[in-house]
């Protein structure tokens, strides 16, 4: 008997997750993927990016509005693959 792997997600230990990002001024969420060692002002530059918005003080925040330390990895972030992230500006803007 062997086991099926799935190849489309990535392994729950592996170097990657995927996030799904709310921004305030898009109505639909977008999916990313970035490494895990990426800082959490790294990743929320790209997102912003992606939403369009320029300039400001980008991070990510959890459900329960608790914004990210900016200078933090994604891991030490403690970001888990899947979880639902809102783009705030912590300098005001966004």
């Amino acid at each position: 008997m062997t086991a099926e792997v799935e190849t489309d997600k990535p392994h729950p230990g592996g170097p990657h997750i995927t996030v799904t990002v709310f921004a305030p001024r898009s109505p639909d969420p977008k999916s990313f993927t970035f490494r895990r060692n990426d800082t959490v002002g790294e990743a929320a530059q790209q997102v912003a990016a992606a939403f369009g918005y320029q300039g400001g003080n980008p991070s990510l925040a959890t459900d329960e509005q608790v914004v990210l330390d900016r200078a933090k990895t994604l891991a030490g972030a403690h970001v888990r693959d899947g979880d639902v992230l809102h783009l705030v500006d912590v300098g005001g803007g966004v």
